[in-house]
């Protein structure tokens, strides 16, 4: 059986000696009213639950976001310091670790997200003018002088295409006699005659004549304590005092001086010591 609210009550208030006064009122309304402000308090905690929520996650993300951001300027200066090694200018003091900061009791725990942003903005601009101000310029330096010691190596071939090495570095046999042996300071090229002959690398021509053993030959000194000299030329097409990049022909294979063949002979000398040509030449690389 269900129950059903009467349409409407009446209250009588008394008093002795007075008329009395009737007070008349709907009851759904009076319900309706109690029950809205019933629920006023739940739906206020729960909207303020659900707003620290919200508010909690965007402070997690803001927070990887900034420690995403910090570890990156962490990669960044890591990076900065090798520049600098190989510049070789000082390296600076390394960077705190992005989420922690110093207290006075010892390390404290996870830094807010806007203390990890300011952070942040506070270190760019000193990597920023660190790298324009000092590693930029000192880089490019070493990166010049590195371009031109390169260009200077003694590492292609005197002779393009495929060579045959009639003689290598080191003690042989006699050539003439074959009876004693001899050190031979380079390696022997056989070729025809007037194959052209190519610079090995960047350098400047000190020696372009004929005489004794090497008949006509040239010298040429590409720095950093390297010259390399090319012998038993029929003809040189360089002269003392010439720069020559590598590739360029300085003269042509032939059979002069103390030859027992149409062949080049080529030498590399380090700091005046004739070194193997073996371990400087590229045989895969033409000049």
């Amino acid at each position: 059986m269900r129950i059903r609210l009467p349409e409407h009550y009446t209250i009588l208030i008394t008093r002795a000696g007075h008329q009395p006064i009737a007070l008349q009122f709907r009851p759904w309304p009076v319900v309706l009213a109690l029950g809205i402000l019933a629920s006023l308090p739940i739906a206020w905690v729960a909207s303020l639950v659900y707003s620290n929520g919200q508010l909690s996650q965007r402070n997690q993300s803001l927070t990887e976001t900034a420690n995403e951001v910090l570890t990156e300027l962490d990669s960044l200066n890591a990076e900065v310091q090798d520049l600098q090694e190989r510049a070789g200018l000082p390296n600076g003091e390394p960077s705190p670790p992005p989420a922690q900061i110093e207290s006075q009791g010892g390390i404290a725990g996870e830094v807010e997200a806007e203390t990890l942003f300011s952070l942040a903005q506070s270190r760019l601009p000193r990597l920023s003018s660190q790298i324009q101000s000092e590693v930029r310029p000192a880089l490019e330096e070493t990166l010049a002088e590195e371009e031109a010691r390169e260009e200077a190596f003694p590492s292609a071939k005197p002779i393009r295409g495929e060579v045959e090495v009639s003689s290598e570095f080191g003690l042989r046999p006699n050539p003439f006699s074959g009876r004693s042996y001899e050190f031979h300071n380079g390696i022997d090229f056989r070729g025809a005659i007037g194959t052209p002959i190519y610079a090995t690398a960047k350098g400047v021509v000190v020696k372009a004549v004929q005489s004794g053993g090497y008949g006509k030959h040239v010298v040429i000194d590409h720095g950093y304590g390297y010259e390399t000299l090319y012998a038993h030329l029929s003809k040189i097409d360089v002269e003392v005092g010439d720069r020559v990049q590598r590739g360029k022909v300085i003269g042509a294979l032939g059979n002069t001086g103390r030859s027992s063949g149409p062949h080049l002979h080529y030498s590399i000398y380090r700091k005046g010591q004739a070194v193997n040509p073996r371990y400087y030449l590229r045989f895969d690389q033409d000049p």
